[in-house]
């Protein structure tokens, strides 16, 4: 793994996934060669990282900052002042962006103050800007960009095929950007199943990464100054003791928290890699994807990895074409100007 100095900047530590890093990450020799950026929205209530933290080596370096994620313009304040430490020199480059918060809205219509649809917003176009306006604060040499993937995003096969897509909606489920944004669908659920419509726009805003993931790729390639930095995807599989289902009926969450966790201890004594894993597991599978060097090679772009082991993604997020619409819709979303980003071909 890589002994570098740098900044790891994490999203959305405080619970499930993100916590299983921090916990993997303080056990490491990152704790002590990189400093660390919490990201979380409310520091104050940040009751589980505080208290983690309190674990941490006595020369861990690291900030606590403010980040809302269902915000356009809280996210471009919160990368002008990363930028701004970076570029004064009181932070270090980054060398891994964990893009690793993510909402899971189950019942009814919810939209940001933006008035976009809220799981659209911040599992994807949050990610989208935010990646893109942190790029000079990048280590040029080795930097990675890592989000979080889903077996939900297997809408027609792989490791856990979902069922709540019909066929007829699989044939449209990536329409226009701006619909995906406002959370039209060409052909919603007839019964106007609530919980269906919350389980295929978490679906689709994973699918929808991994479409980004190979559009950003080649736009970072084809830039000479930014070509060594390498845009992954990890797919957790299924975690318990998370808060994902926390916008879910009480019987949804219950499992989540408690059944779907001790099943991911099980199942670990009979798999290295099993779908159902916990979150110290997917912590561990984190660091190794924004560290090692070995495993998946010294600039492994636009690599998927499921747990601990290479993968591919879904067969509709490999569409270039789809690709470049989503792209350029999304500039339009976020209102992107040719200053906010030292990408080259940002456009």
């Amino acid at each position: 793994m890589s002994d570098s100095s740098g900044t790891v900047l994490v999203t959305g530590p405080n619970g499930g996934i993100g916590l299983g890093f921090v916990s993997q990450l303080l056990q490491s020799p990152f704790a002590t060669t990189h400093e660390t950026i919490y990201a979380v929205r409310n520091p104050e209530k940040a009751i589980a990282l505080q208290t983690i933290l309190k674990t941490a080596p006595k020369d861990h370096k690291h900030l606590v900052l403010p980040l809302d994620l269902t915000s356009l313009d809280n996210i471009r304040r919160f990368a002008a002042d990363v930028n701004k430490r970076v570029a004064a020199g009181s932070l270090r480059p980054i060398q891994a962006l964990v893009l690793n918060a993510g909402v899971k809205d189950c019942m009814g219509d919810n939209f940001t103050k933006d008035g976009y649809e809220h799981t659209f917003a911040v599992n994807y176009l949050a990610n989208f800007l935010l990646s893109l306006l942190l790029l000079e604060s990048m280590d040029k040499q080795c930097g990675r960009i890592v989000y979080v993937g889903s077996t939900a995003a297997f809408i027609t096969g792989g490791p856990n095929p979902e069922i709540f897509v019909s066929e007829q909606q699989r044939k449209t489920f990536i329409t226009t950007t701006e619909n995906m944004a406002k959370g039209i669908e060409e052909f919603p659920d007839p019964k106007g199943d609530l919980y269906g419509i919350g389980d295929r726009r978490y679906a689709l805003s994973k699918l929808l990464l991994a479409m980004w993931m190979y559009e950003f790729q080649r736009r970072l390639d084809a830039d000479p100054k930014l070509s060594n930095i390498a845009v992954l995807g990890l797919d957790p599989g299924w975690v318990g003791g998370t808060e994902l289902a926390r916008n879910c009926p009480p019987v949804a969450r219950w499992f989540f928290l408690n059944i779907l966790n001790l099943l991911g201890y099980i199942t670990a004594f009979f798999s290295s890699n099993p779908l159902i894993r916990t979150t110290s597991k997917t912590g561990a599978d984190f660091l190794r994807v924004c560290f090692d060097k070995k495993a998946f090679g010294e600039f492994p772009k636009a690599r998927y990895i499921n747990g601990s082991e290479l993968y591919y993604t879904p067969e509709e997020a490999r569409d270039e074409e789809q690709q470049k619409l989503l792209w350029e819709g999304s500039l339009k979303l976020v209102g992107l100007k040719g200053d906010d980003t030292i990408l080259d071909n940002w456009k």
